[in-house]
């Protein structure tokens, strides 16, 4: 019995034990949003980090018992980092009534220049879609400011030592008097000599005073605007509270963007100043914490910036803004976060991207129209990687390569090298089939040399490729590449382009060898078609010929010169005879298709027949001092009538020279007599304009040029001679001879 009470005694120990274990303490608010801050902090993506020394936290002191709740952190949610785990992220507020202002160090060369262009490039966290405990709101947000640095850090919306709190985001200016009506009175407690871009997480808009800056606005956003302007602020009459002649403000935002910001994930900023245009350019989302690209990225270029809203050109004089992050919370509370991924004075750089088409000879960008490429192309994924300016150099850059797919990455060479970085000064660097991953088809390489305002400046990297064969046209997407260095992250992205299906197209001329006349031209014809036996559009398709080596002008089969050009397919083309310099001809024909579908070439040998020339020097007769009513008159010298037959071996047809001529004369004068010829055996013809007299005949007999010089072969009483028939007035005679060589057939 004794031995039962013990066990029973033990057993109630037991439970009082187990029961005081199972005590939990309740969460606070205060509590969850640490918890909150520190999920947001450990799940931040690959970022630069933070160097204490280029930000320097707000100083709050002035204003009342302020306090700044900015502060820059490890994955640890430490303020102090170590080799192990660095400062990665600055939290500006995480609870309710909070201030928080950040401010870049411009003593130590993190500013804004505004004669150059400049890039901020950062992550976001605005917190949880929700909180743990679900009835806790949100509110308020950050703002991206840019101020003189005159200011200092002491930058915060206040009016005395009253802080700027809730709807102001520690940039706008305080509504917190129903009895204000100057909206010039609000804006001068905004912060001066300064321009905002505000991401807003509170839809302030009660129609009450403190509480609608954003009237008209439903819902998260982000807008710009001047906060020290009175034309940013608008008055409002309470309606509620007329007799009593209360009002409240709103603001006139800019460039409003509906976005929602607290969902739990971090949101990618890139901030960009033109300095030609003295505009900004913002992405919001552009980036997944992945590194892939955002699916719906808002872009937005901000009216131009004045210089007024700095305090003028005179207090610009040194070219540099400082800038900066606000943040406030009023009642309701969220973990604002920033973690950067590039300083704009640092390092100033960009990266483009282009794939080239290298058996097509052209280039794919982003803006191309024609994007295609033909599977079995040679292609080169191409990378341009350009230091602008900065303090600092471009260094250990580490480039993740994602590759284009359904393409084969390989020269094809014992050395297995895949492309080259290509510097500006010269020198060149491998890359190596050894560093890509196959799995992810992604190429690692560290990037050999520093880039900075001195050579090396820029550098192209190029990988080489072919399409794959593909059954159908296909569609490879963009792929984003990223640039990791000791100052910069930054991507870029590749074109798409669509791979087309080979279509294998084919050129059939009729004429293999051809013989044309010596003034005739060469007249070609031929059929295209497809192997599929699809028609072909012949406004699509380029012929090209290449003649005895030398390229003529490409034209399409659709303007080639009859009528059957209009027939799909038929080719109908010309080689002119002036074209034709050589005795045998050479002449290469391939076709083309828009897509870049290549025919094999068809060659052609053009034979064009030998000519026959004539050259005939000047000559004259002997001098008439005083001549007979009759008589013949000799040719003064050797007269060189040359006939040249170049016409092909095996010509049987001769040749035949004949002359007329019209007579001559002296002024008015006309000459008493004319040509005559007078052949070997002593007959004499007349030289008429009526009908030509047949001078010589001759044949081909041996290869090549023959020359027949005629007037060499007259003795002194034969050839063509002046007869007279009268006696004439002394003077010099002249005319012509027309000479007329023919081919007797």
């Amino acid at each position: 019995m004794k031995k039962n009470i013990l066990v029973i005694l033990f057993l109630a120990l037991l439970l009082i034990v187990t029961k005081n274990n199972q005590q939990v303490v309740k969460a606070t608010p205060q509590m969850d949003a640490l918890q909150e801050a520190q999920t947001g902090l450990s799940e931040a993506p690959d970022n630069l980090g933070l160097d204490g020394d280029q930000f320097i936290v707000g100083d709050l002191s002035g204003y009342g018992s302020a306090k700044n709740s900015a502060i820059l952190q490890n994955s640890s949610s430490h303020s102090t980092g170590t080799t192990y785990d660095p400062l990665r992220a600055i939290r500006m507020t995480n609870y309710i009534n909070q201030q928080g202002s950040i401010w870049s160090n411009v003593d130590e060369g993190n500013f804004v220049d505004i004669q150059k262009k400049q890039t901020l490039s950062l992550w976001m966290y605005f917190g949880p879609a929700q909180h743990i405990n679900k009835n806790d709101g949100f509110g308020d947000g950050m703002a991206f400011v840019l101020q003189n640095p005159s200011n200092g850090t002491t930058s915060f919306s206040h009016r005395g030592t009253t802080i700027g709190t809730g709807e102001t985001l520690g940039v706008w200016g305080i509504d917190d008097n129903n009895k204000t009506s100057d909206p010039a009175t609000i804006a001068s407690t905004a912060i001066p000599n300064s321009w905002a871009l505000e991401f807003d997480t509170n839809a302030n808009n009660s129609e009450t005073s403190g509480n609608d800056f954003d009237e008209g606005i439903s819902g998260q956003h982000i807008a710009y605007a001047d906060p020290a302007s009175a034309d940013t602020y608008a008055r409002h009459h309470d309606l509620l509270n007329i007799l009593n002649n209360t009002n409240y403000f709103s603001m006139n935002h800019q460039g409003i963007q509906n976005v929602t910001l607290h969902d739990g994930k971090w949101h990618h900023l890139t901030i960009s100043w033109n300095p030609n245009t003295f505009k900004i350019t913002y992405k919001f989302n552009d980036k997944n914490p992945d590194g892939s690209k955002g699916s719906n990225p808002i872009t937005y270029t901000t009216d131009k910036i004045q210089a007024t809203e700095f305090g003028g050109h005179s207090a610009l004089s040194s070219n540099k803004l400082q800038w900066g992050f606000t943040a406030t919370s009023g009642s309701a509370y969220e973990a604002n976060l920033i973690a950067f991924e590039s300083i704009p004075s640092s390092v100033e750089a960009e990266v483009s991207s282009d794939v080239s088409d290298l058996t097509q000879d052209k280039t794919i960008t982003s803006d191309s129209t024609n994007k295609d490429v033909n599977a079995g192309d040679k292609l080169s994924v191409n990378y341009h990687l350009k230091y602008d300016s900065g303090s600092d150099k471009w260094l250990n850059n580490v480039a993740t390569i994602k590759l284009p797919s359904n393409v084969t990455y390989t020269n094809g060479d014992n050395n297995q090298i895949v492309g080259y970085i290509t510097y500006d000064d010269g020198s060149k660097e491998p890359l190596y089939t050894s560093e890509i991953d196959s799995s992810t088809n992604t190429l690692t390489h560290t990037i050999g040399k520093d880039l900075s305002s001195s050579s090396p400046n820029s550098a192209t990297i190029s990988i080489n490729g072919t399409a794959n064969d593909v059954t159908s046209d296909t569609k490879v997407a963009s792929v984003r590449t990223q640039f990791e260095s000791d100052n910069l992250i930054t991507d870029a992205d590749t074109p798409e382009f669509t791979i087309k299906k080979l279509k294998p197209i084919s050129l059939k001329l009729n004429q293999s060898n051809m013989t044309v006349d010596n003034k005739q031209d060469a007249n070609l014809t031929g059929t295209v078609s497809y192997d599929d036996a699809s028609a072909v559009d012949n406004s699509q398709v380029t012929v090209h010929t290449n003649l005895n080596g030398k390229d003529l002008n490409s034209f399409k089969m659709s303007d080639s010169s009859n009528a059957s050009s209009a027939t799909s397919g038929q080719l109908n083309f010309t080689i002119t005879t002036d074209e034709l310099t050589q005795p045998i001809n050479t002449l290469k024909v391939y076709v083309e298709d828009d897509d870049g579908n290549i025919s094999s070439t068809s060659t052609v040998k053009i034979t064009k027949k030998g000519s026959l020339s004539l050259s005939v020097s000047d000559y004259s007769f002997g001098s008439i001092n005083q001549a007979t009513p009759t008589g013949l008159i000799s040719r003064k010298g050797t007269w060189n009538i040359v006939v040249s037959d170049g016409r092909e071996e095996g010509t049987t047809d001769p040749w035949n020279l004949s002359a007329a001529s019209t007579g001559l004369t002296n002024g008015d004068n006309a000459f008493k007599g004319g040509l005559i010829f007078k052949d070997s055996n002593g007959s004499e013809q007349t030289l008429s304009g009526e009908s030509a007299v047949e001078i010589a005949k001759g044949y081909k007999t041996i290869t090549g040029d023959e020359k027949t010089n005629i007037g060499q072969s007259w003795n002194s009483s034969e050839g063509i001679m002046l007869k007279t028939n009268g006696l004439n007035t002394s003077g010099n005679y002249s005319g012509t001879v027309n000479w007329t060589l023919s081919e007797s057939i």
